[in-house]
This record gives C-alpha cells, structure tokens and sequence, in this order.
C-alpha cells in the first residue's frame, strides 16, 4: 500500500478534534455525521472512553468498514453505520427542519437526554459552561 499526503494527514491527524472540538453549526453532511457519531460514542461513558470509541469509530469508517471493527455495542454500532452511510440525507434534513431538536430526537441511538447533549454540540444550545446559575 502506498501513502500519499492524505493518507498521511488521516492518519497523523486523530479524530478527537470532533470530540473536543469548539461547538457550532455543522457547515457539511461529514461534519454533521461526525457530531453525531461522536454524541453517541460519548453516551454513558467517561470522556476518555468516548474519545477512544470515537477514534476507532471514525477509522473504521474512513477504511470503508463497519464501526463493528472497533466497536462492541451492536445497537450504537448499528446506529453509527446508518449514521454515516445516510449523512447526506440526514443533513439535508437536519438542515430544513424547522424544528432541529426533534429532528435530532428521531436520528438513531438519540435519545431525550442525548438530544441535548448533540444539540450542544450542533450549537443549538448553550453549553453548561456558559448557562446562567440561579
């Protein structure tokens, strides 16, 4: 196998800038799929453990596989292939919809409290840093 420059930036450059990255709008169906993904991947563990996941996830998916590679959970790792195989779709909808938290509460493995988890990262909601202490 050959490396050229790209594949030298994806694999020198790690996936963890989605996990930890400055919230906002995604401006790209990948952008907004890797936000997802990395919401889903940060479900119900530490951060640590997220980031990794999200890490294998993003590799797998990169090397045209199924996250199931590098991922254990059957139901996230299902949701995470159908996330990504229909971003297109699913920006194009995220991006019409009128109402952005429930069309982030129907996308799979994206539930009530998730919703707002992802709706931070998307920037639709102030971050718990940033919100007013009664």
């Amino acid at each position: 196998m050959r490396l050229d420059q790209t594949s030298y930036d994806f694999w020198s450059s790690p996936f963890s800038s989605a996990s930890d990255q400055d919230f906002g709008a995604p401006e790209t169906a990948d952008e907004f799929a890797r936000n997802v993904i990395a919401t889903i991947c940060h479900a119900s563990v530490t951060p640590g453990v997220g980031r990794r996941a999200f890490e294998r996830c993003m590799r797998s998916l990169m090397l045209g596989s199924t996250v199931r590679v590098g991922f254990r959970h059957p139901g996230k790792a299902e949701a995470i292939d159908l996330i990504w195989q229909q971003r297109e779709q699913l920006f194009q909808g995220y991006t019409a919809s009128s109402d952005k938290l429930r069309f982030l509460s129907m996308l799979p493995w994206i539930g009530p409290v998730t919703k707002h988890s992802l709706a931070r990262r998307l920037g639709l909601e102030a971050s718990e840093t940033h919100k007013a202490v009664a």
